[in-house]
């Protein structure tokens, strides 16, 4: 008996030696890159093609990279995974090969390039080189919502995020084969109003198991392949914090820092959870680590948990990006982000949390951290 209770003893000490090694490790924020310096961009001068900016972006597996420009909306530019540029597609108009909004990109295992131009009513679908295929109609329940973002599996099964005009979110797993669709997930959003309108993200691991994010809670849903609710996690310990007028604070066309007009109004609509930031806004999977983007800070940078595919967490990294909207892509241990990075505390501070601190004008690609990708 004796015995056993020394043992016990020695058990506790060593697990809570455990425990606090494990407490101390997750407290270390490292950067999320190896360097500031990029290994290489797309756009800008080393392409000679210019944009005013790089909101929407699409990466195939092979680190393809599909740009066109948030204000001209005209254009596809396609980029290899040198950064080298290699043409481009599409232009301004209403016919079968031309686009009148570009809001989503997906390419499938073939490399054709599905897109929804922002019609709500149909899919164009084009050769990898560009060449138009065809355009096809969507399903009845998807057509009066608002596409956000097209991911394929390996199987060429479709995922798509949609948000209605009320701010409902959707996803839906659509068979490219037989044209059907099945809803996946829906969840009722906070009011939406377009300044401060935030989208949960999602991410596919290579078994085709979907990773959906709650916005308003420390949330992440694991959902099979078939549309099954495998697990949730989730971090009670998480905070929330609220949306404040400085975070109104924005760059206007000379470059000053002035405060969105109206930003008083907008702060009176926002009730309940419309008038907090959201927990999580974006989420990365990649070589079997999930990246999960939070609305913490690191100083300037946001808090990035990163976690293996079962919940485990395995580090903590920091790094830019945009509350109200994912965009970072990470892809066989790269990070693709806009260039959005300010590496001056006081400007980023300054500006809040709504607002860009940079330009996004060319596609930044950088090595993920060796200290993450060993863990």
């Amino acid at each position: 008996m004796k015995f056993n209770t020394q043992y016990s003893i020695i058990f506790f000490l060593f697990l809570c030696l455990c425990l606090t090694f494990c407490r101390k490790n997750n407290q270390n924020i490292i950067m999320l890159v190896e360097s500031k310096k990029p290994v290489y961009t797309c756009g800008g001068e080393t392409s000679n093609r210019y944009y005013t900016s790089i909101l929407k972006y699409f990466l195939d597996r092979n680190g393809k990279a599909y740009i066109w420009d948030q204000v001209k909306l005209d254009h596809i530019d396609v980029y290899d995974n040198s950064g080298k540029f290699l043409f481009d597609f599409g232009r301004k108009g209403q016919g079968p090969d031309e686009f009148q909004a570009l809001t989503c990109v997906a390419v499938d295992r073939e490399g054709n390039i599905w897109i929804n131009d922002g019609n709500h009513k149909s899919l164009k679908i084009f050769f990898k080189d560009g060449k138009f295929m065809k355009e096809i109609l969507l399903p009845d329940e998807i057509k009066p919502l608002y596409m956000q973002k097209m991911v394929f599996n390996t199987e060429d099964v479709l995922y798509i995020l949609c948000s209605s005009n009320k701010g409902e979110i959707f996803i839906f797993k659509y068979d490219t084969k037989d044209f059907k669709s099945i809803l996946i997930y829906n969840k009722k959003r906070r009011m939406k109003v377009s300044f401060v309108y935030f989208i949960p993200d999602f991410a596919l691991d290579e078994e085709g198991n979907v990773y959906i994010t709650d916005s308003f809670e420390y949330k992440v849903y694991k959902y099979s392949k078939e549309g099954a609710l495998i697990k949730t996690f989730e971090n009670k310990k998480a905070k929330k914090e609220a949306i404040d007028k400085k975070d109104f604070n924005i760059f206007d066309n000379n470059m000053k820092i002035i405060r969105y007009p109206g930003y008083r109004e907008i702060l009176n609509q926002l009730k309940g959870q419309s008038r907090y930031f959201p927990v999580i806004f974006g989420i990365n999977i990649d070589q079997g680590l999930m990246y999960v983007w939070t609305s913490r800070r690191n100083g300037a940078m946001y808090i990035i948990d990163v976690y293996d595919l079962n919940f485990c967490k395995v580090g903590t990294a920091c790094y830019f990006n945009l509350i109200r909207e994912n965009l970072a892509q990470i892809l066989n241990g790269k990070l693709y982000i806009p260039s959005i990075e300010n590496y001056d505390p006081r400007v980023t501070d300054y500006l809040g949390k709504l607002g860009l601190s940079n330009a996004p004008e060319q596609l930044n690609v950088y090595m993920i951290s060796k200290e993450i990708m060993s863990r």
